[in-house]
């Protein structure tokens, strides 16, 4: 397959997954539903990245998919906050994939509960599954993408304006003067009277 010029590489092993799902699922209609929803799931965080490596100006070079994980290859951004963004692609595809999967649950469990019934594997895989993956993708240890997601928060923290306290004190200061010499005046007025 190809994604706006990027080839699309599905390994061999991604069929290992199909047992699992075979005995999650307890039939061959949930094991579909589910590996195809796993594997839809891979493929929207690798396209998050590629997608956002592409707006960035970075080239993509391939995107992978293995049985429980995929990579999106592309070449190495010139600045950092490039990459930064990169990291954060895959987890904000998932993201926006898990809003629309909850809602969609939410309608059918609430609408047409027996559609319910026939998406649960489906919606069990880009919920549930969902959140496990972008918990364990934002851990921050190499190679998984938090070790660089998280390289923005020291920079948006720089961003922060910082209380001057210098200021504040030399401030602080001139009020506990203002008041002496405030004090002083009224007890000369209270003099001369």
């Amino acid at each position: 397959m190809h994604w706006r010029g990027v080839p699309i590489v599905l390994s061999w092993t991604v069929f290992l997954a199909l047992p699992y799902f075979y005995f999650r699922h307890g039939g061959l209609a949930g094991m579909a539903i589910a590996f195809v929803s796993f594997f839809f799931l891979l493929l929207v965080h690798e396209l998050g990245h590629a997608a956002v490596a592409k707006w960035r100006g970075v080239p993509v070079l391939e995107i992978q998919l293995y049985v429980m994980h995929g990579l999106c290859r592309y070449e190495e951004p010139e600045r950092e906050s490039d990459a930064i963004w990169i990291a954060w692609g895959g987890v904000a595809a998932q993201a926006v994939l898990l809003l629309l999967a909850f809602g969609v649950s939410e309608l059918l469990r609430r609408l047409a509960f027996l559609f319910y019934l026939d998406a649960r594997p489906a919606l069990q895989v880009l919920i549930v599954a969902n959140l496990i993956i972008i918990m364990i993708n934002l851990v921050p240890v190499p190679p998984l993408d938090g070790a660089t997601a998280w390289r923005a928060v020291p920079k948006l923290w720089a961003r922060v304006p910082k209380p001057n306290v210098e200021r504040w004190w030399r401030n602080r200061k001139l009020q506990r003067q203002s008041k002496v010499v405030a004090a002083d005046i009224i007890e000369r007025l209270k003099k001369r009277q």
